[in-house]
């Protein structure tokens, strides 16, 4: 069914709390937070040039790689996906019940109980540092593979980065409070203040290659980020509060919290075992991933994240009010709009991997080689940022109606197959072999997550024919349109180099990858795209 034949899952009902969000104000919303994300992402551009320019793709930066990931493993495996998947459903179902000094008392008391948890845990990374790093060598059952030189510097990395796990964990957590609250734009802003602080951090010290400047930088900036939320928290009177450790909401969180762990553990524990495959292969491997990978989260931060962000209140407020079938109707249209959003960049860094890296990271300390390196990993990476962006939707369906068992079976399946994919295949094929593991993984669970959902909600409203056919199809036709184009344009243009030749070739790439893709929709009549238009031009 065409999303513009989809009634408005927010039509106001009898009850309390906030009312769903309407499809115009998802997109809305979503536009937004896009926006914000684009400024953002420019600024993270500008981050990861500076660091390419002093610090190049070597063993100093595979360290860095490594050690970036630990806290962000720690952060999600003790945090951020109980917070992320079990605080927020909370945090909605006492708003529905009426009682919104209650709710600000549950995010008051939760944001002690995070920090708490969070200081034990940076407290035991900083004594557990040394084994950390050596995980990576039994990750690839290959003793001796790091030098002691390469220990000690990655182990210092990891104690200055450690104090991410609490501001992180606190700024999930002062998102979702906002979030609750339909305030998406301090959220959505926050980033900027961090990748700022990085920047001008980097470039007073970059010039002085030592890369544990970088570390501090990127400590630093995450303080910054979550001072940010302090104003808006203040204002809706919410702030720490002692631990009510009889609050019924506490212990459900508790209750739940180790099963969306394990929802939430997937990522972070396969990108700690990639980064620590491949700090134990050749010098630049771990770089090149960690620089890849943040050009591959471009689209999927900007579309994907925003719109699963703005989406996530709706599906909760949904899941409560048990209507399956807006739940359906509400992720098909999620789903479409992604799809339809993130295709374009995908056949764009398909075709046209060397150009985008050279463009953005080849200067001073980062060579050509270095380039190559990187644009092979974005090129496989790229497969999966489609299915990334739409599990995003899939997986906030699940948390939605309070369940995070079935992601967290699907995680540590996915854990499994992973390793087992990134060891056999990075043996094969070097540490292209990783992000080519990410990508299978990647499709496998998405798949398995539509199904999963489809099987659930078909007795209300079938996934599948709700999405239907046509604008898949329609989608892929356009993609494929696209990708003639720009391999047609290259061949005619031919080789380019210089920053301001790349500028030139890759934003006419942009503007004619765009226009067939976009006119092919248009020529097909595609719903999806008037639709979505409609929904941001509406003034209500």
């Amino acid at each position: 069914m065409p999303p513009d034949n989809v009634q408005e899952p927010g039509i106001p009902i009898p009850g309390n709390g906030p009312s769903p969000s309407t499809a115009t104000f998802i997109a809305r919303t979503g536009v937004l937070l896009a926006g914000a994300t684009i400024l953002s992402r420019i600024l993270g551009l500008v981050r990861e040039m500076l660091i390419a320019k002093f610090y190049g793709a070597s063993g100093q930066t595979d360290s860095f790689a490594f050690a970036i990931v630990v806290p962000e493993l720690l952060r999600t495996l003790i945090i951020s996906g109980a917070v992320a998947s079990v605080f927020i459903p909370l945090m909605t179902e006492t708003q529905k019940a009426g009682k919104p000094e209650q709710a600000k008392k549950l995010a008051g008391l939760m944001l002690t109980f995070i920090s708490l948890i969070a200081v034990v845990v940076v407290l035991a990374g900083e004594f557990l540092a040394p084994q950390l790093v050596q995980l990576s060598e039994i990750l690839r059952f290959k003793q001796g593979a790091l030098t002691p030189e390469q220990i000690a510097l990655t182990t210092q990395l990891i104690r200055i980065l450690l104090p991410v796990v609490l501001f992180v964990g606190l700024w999930g957590l002062m998102g979702g409070i906002l979030n609750t609250f339909d305030n998406f734009h301090v959220p959505g802003l926050a980033p900027l203040a961090w990748n700022g602080t990085i920047i001008i951090l980097l470039i007073i010290f970059g010039s002085q290659g030592k890369i544990i400047h970088v570390a501090w930088a990127f400590m630093i900036g995450h303080g910054v980020q979550v001072l940010m939320h302090l104003p808006a928290l203040i204002k809706l009177g919410i702030w720490p509060s002692a631990i009510d450790w009889s609050h019924p909401m506490l212990h459900k969180f508790i209750q739940l919290a180790p099963v969306a762990v394990l929802a939430y553990a997937a990522t972070a524990v396969n990108a700690f075992i990639g980064q620590g495959l491949a700090l134990s292969m050749e010098e630049s491997a771990a770089s090149s991933l960690m620089y890849a990978f943040r050009i591959q989260q471009l689209p999927i931060s900007i579309f994907g994240v925003s719109l699963a962000v703005a989406m996530f209140p709706t599906l909760s407020r949904q899941a409560e009010e048990g209507s399956g079938k807006d739940i359906v109707k509400t992720l098909a249209l999620g789903l479409r709009m992604t799809a339809l959003a993130v295709l374009p960049a995908v056949i764009f860094f398909l075709i046209l991997p060397v150009q985008t890296i050279e463009l953005i990271y080849q200067r001073g300390e980062f060579t050509s080689t270095n380039t190559m390196n990187v644009a092979s990993a974005l090129y496989w990476y790229s497969w999966s940022i489609l299915p990334i962006s739409l599990m995003l939707l899939t997986a906030r369906t699940f948390f939605s109606e309070k369940d995070p068992k079935t992601p967290a079976i699907l995680g540590i399946i996915t854990i499994g197959l992973f390793y087992v994919l990134a060891l056999t295949l990075s043996g094969m094929f070097g540490f292209e072999g990783i992000p080519m593991s990410n990508s299978i993984v990647a499709w496998v669970f998405l798949v398995i997550s539509v199904i999963i959902l489809h099987v659930r909600y078909q007795s209300k409203a079938s996934l599948f024919s709700t999405v239907g056919m046509t604008a898949p199809i329609k989608m892929l036709i356009a993609g494929i349109l696209e990708a003639v184009v720009l391999v047609v344009y290259t061949n005619l243009i031919g080789e380019v180099h210089g920053t301001l030749s790349l500028i030139a070739f890759l934003a006419g790439a942009m503007i004619i990858g765009a226009g067939a893709y976009l006119g092919a929709l248009k020529l097909l009549k595609s719903e999806d795209l008037s639709a979505t238009l409609r929904h941001l031009l509406r003034k209500r």
